[in-house]
């Protein structure tokens, strides 16, 4: 007996010391012509979808949270994305309209012996910051954790870096605070021994440009605005749309704008009705840019 438990330790340390990385899963979804199969699918936290195009023309999944976006895929290409946090995302086709699919991420518990993470919101406004805390799993004061943040460019591409680095209190807990440029994904390391080095849960946090929006006149029913949409790249020459609330509740574009620059505020004038408007600029998902997310400015009461 002993001899067989001799035998076996060094095979259940092997698997003890397997990686998430190791055990995460790759799915497979096929975009046809009637769309997304399946075009509803549920995985962990670390794992992949592979996307098939199974139709006879181009096609290009995207996520509607600019977590991703393929290039375009010719028949019989495929795409890969790592889904590293949870959530739900929904992805359609950038080249055929009405079809998408909903991607649901199940949270991945650290693993044993990894700091734990979390933050006290999932997205900011472009220059809001965010509160990333956790534990290592020992009680112990001056523990070292460094924060990694993934960094989702302009080009799709993602650039990795260390934010910084704290010590840990006499619980082991930690803090970070900082403040997002574009959506980012965030771990944090810990140094269990001098050999071992252990990564938390990742988290990811989604950034919205910030859009301002002010009046500058009014004559008769006719008012003049002024709005400008700002974030990590330039603006000049996108479009936002000016909106009002209607009887309904629903958001209806009274104007198209397009923003002159992205450090000065761009003017436009529109005739109102009488009496109460409530007035948004609203930045949609097709010129924010990747990195980003729907922007919208505060909502301004007018009274005529």
């Amino acid at each position: 007996m002993k001899r067989l438990l001799l035998l076996l330790l060094p095979v259940l340390a092997a698997f003890l010391l397997v990686s998430p990385a190791a055990l995460a899963a790759t799915k497979t979804v096929s975009i046809t012509n009637a769309g997304f199969v399946p075009n509803a699918i549920t995985i962990d936290a670390g794992d992949s979808i592979t996307w098939t195009n199974s139709d006879s023309k181009n096609r290009q999944p995207i996520s509607q949270d600019a977590s991703f976006a393929s290039p375009i895929l010719k028949p019989g290409e495929t795409y890969t994305f790592q889904f590293k946090s949870d959530g739900r995302f929904s992805v359609t086709d950038a080249l055929v309209k009405n079809q998408k699919m909903t991607v649901t991420v199940k949270k991945a518990p650290a693993p044993v012996g990894s700091p734990s993470l979390s933050v006290n919101k999932t997205k900011v406004i472009y220059g809001g910051a965010v509160l990333l805390s956790g534990k290592v799993p020992v009680a112990k004061s001056g523990e070292k954790v460094t924060l990694r943040a993934e960094v989702l460019t302009r080009t799709g591409t993602r650039q990795t870096s260390s934010v910084a680095e704290v010590s840990t209190n006499t619980e082991g807990a930690f803090s970070f605070t900082t403040a997002p440029t574009a959506q980012t994904t965030y771990t944090v390391t810990w140094q269990s021994t001098p050999a071992t080095t252990t990564t938390s849960n990742a988290l990811t946090v989604r950034v919205a440009p910030r859009v301002g929006l002010a009046v500058v006149s009014k004559v008769g029913r006719s008012v003049t605005f002024s709005t400008k949409a700002t974030s990590a790249i330039p603006y000049a020459g996108r479009s936002v749309y000016l909106q009002r609330r209607n009887a309904l509740g629903q958001w209806v574009s009274l104007q198209r704008v397009v923003l002159k620059s992205s450090t000065l505020v761009t003017r436009t004038t529109v005739r109102l009705p009488k009496g109460l408007s409530r007035i948004r600029i609203l930045m949609p998902q097709s010129q924010v840019g990747m990195g980003y997310v729907t922007g919208v400015s505060r909502v301004l009461l007018i009274r005529l």
